[in-house]
Parts: structure tokens; sequence; C-alpha cells
């Protein structure tokens, strides 16, 4: 949905690389089978990602198939084959995709364009929606109420990053954890609050100048007033994004992932690597995230 939580394909494996693409599919396909066809156009990497976080916690051992689908008709691919965790971020997409949209309905009347997208993409939603809902009504309900949280403080024009950050890593962190228990539960609600709050602010910081532009709320033009982002505030930024992704490393330091190592690498590329690359693009422009990464954006190399 969002598209800023993907792994670093330079310093992937080819295996890990087909193990990433193939979990992509999967999700595609049980997005079609548990949502409808038309839910496909709303995938994105960051559900991937939820995926790739509900299988290394759930202790999933995924299995895959070579399959042809509607965008590869000529040649078969490898896919993951459905399971419980894959169908499941099929819903929760389908959730948070239905309120994302209809936020988008009401905030955006005065932005004809994307209003116009949003209000062509409803039906299609909209039955996605219901698929959902009834599977995971609870569920539902807490995504509800949290954006809808999240809409009345920045109707407030807060002048604070935190405060709607926080909100929305209760969303991921509902969505990550929802079923889990135990020790289980903490790790996943851990993992979504951090991530939650690390693409909360990625995108506020990414959209700075266009927010500006049309009028539109930003938590860091009610923070700077509307004032140039400066180089000081920049690495300020990158800074703050660091630690909270270093946060989420507590919780991902804790999951056992056995001997799914191609898992494990694919997570720690998306949290390591990944994450870190799309925030300095975010932060600084594609001209700085080019550059040779400092030694905090570095992986670090740990022995299985």
């Amino acid at each position: 949905m969002f598209g800023y939580v993907k792994a670093y394909a330079p310093e992937m494996r080819v295996r890990e690389n087909e193990y990433y693409r193939a979990m992509y599919c999967g999700l595609c396909r049980s997005m079609g089978k548990c949502t409808g066809f038309c839910s496909r156009m709303t995938l994105s990497y960051d559900f991937t990602f939820l995926a790739s976080v509900r299988m290394a916690i759930s202790g999933t051992h995924p299995t895959f198939s070579q399959k042809r689908c509607f965008v590869h008709p000529l040649r078969k691919r490898g896919i993951m084959d459905r399971n419980g965790d894959l169908d499941y971020c099929a819903y929760a997409c389908g959730l948070l995709t239905y309120h994302k949209n209809r936020d988008d309905m009401t905030d955006e009347k005065k932005f004809r364009k994307k209003w116009i997208r949003s209000h062509i993409a409803s039906p299609f939603i909209s039955i996605s929606h219901r698929r959902a809902r009834k599977k995971y009504g609870e569920l539902d309900k807490k995504i509800f109420d949290l954006l809808a949280r999240l809409s009345e403080i920045e109707r407030s024009e807060v002048n604070s990053v935190d405060i709607p950050a926080e909100v929305f890593g209760e969303i991921l962190a509902e969505i990550t954890a929802f079923g889990f228990d135990g020790n289980n539960e903490k790790i996943a609600r851990h993992i979504g609050m951090s991530v939650g709050k690390w693409i909360y602010i990625v995108d506020a910081i990414d959209d700075y100048e266009q927010d500006l532009k049309k009028k539109r709320f930003n938590p860091f033009i009610n923070l700077w007033n509307g004032e140039e982002i400066t180089p000081e505030r920049r690495k300020y930024i990158n800074v703050a994004l660091l630690n909270e992704l270093s946060y989420a490393e507590q919780a991902f330091d804790l999951i056992d992932y056995g001997d799914r190592k191609d898992l494990k690498e694919i997570v720690l590329n998306i949290i390591y690597l990944g994450m870190p690359e799309v925030a300095k693009k975010a932060v600084f422009g594609d001209t700085e995230s080019s550059k040779n990464k400092t030694p905090e954006t570095e992986r670090s190399q740990k022995d299985d």
C-alpha cells in the first residue's frame, strides 16, 4: 500500500531473490482467492514483509510450486503455495486498503484527481473488504477505531510527529500481532509498532514538499512552520528513523528461524538494508542514497 518496506535487491543471493519473489506471487494468489481478483491490484511489498514476519514468528515452513499467472502467462514461475499466513495477510490488506481509501475519499475532496481515483476504486475495494470483514471482523473494528483516532489527531493540526506516528504504529501492531499469543504476540506487536511508526515518518518526510504546496496536513509542516528542510533537519530525521529500526531489531533478534535460512536472510535484508535505503531516498533524495553507506546503515554480519 505504501511501498516503503522492501528488500535491497543488490545484496540478495539468487535463491533469496527467488524466494522473495515467490512469496510476493504467492500473496498475490492468496488475495485472488480470499478477497477477489481485483484486490490483487492493491498488492505491495509492505504486505509481503508482513507475510515474512508472520511466517517467521509462527514457524511456518512454506512449500513452493511452478505455476503460470495472468501477468506471466507464457512461462511458469516459482510461487509460494497458499498457507495460513499468506491468507491472513491477504485479508489484512483488504481491511487496511478499504479504510485507507475511505479516508482518501473524505480527506482529498480538495484534490480532484486523487478523489476521483478513490471513488473509481471504491466498489472493487468494498468487495474485498466485505470478504475480509466476514473473516476478521474484530480486527476490522480495531483498524477503524485507530484510523478514526489518527484522523482526529491530524485534523487538530498537532505540532508533533510522534503522536500521529504512535497511533499508526498501533494499527500495524494490531495487524502484525493478531491471532498470536504469549511471547509471539509480544514480538509481533513490538515489530508492528516500530515499523508502523517508521512508515508514518518516512511517508511524511517524503511528501513534505507536495503537502506544503497543496496545503495538506503533514506533521513536519506544523512542526517547522512550513520552513525549508535544512541539512541538519534531514540528518536528525534520518537518525530518528535508524533508531526506530533499532527498536524493531530487538524483537527480530528473538525470532527462532530454525533451519529457514532463506526466510531469515530476507527479513534481515529488509530491516538492515532495504528500509534504511528507502529512508535515505526519502530524507536526502536519490543523490545522497547512491553514496557509500555509513556504518550505521551497513548490515551487521551475523553467524548462523
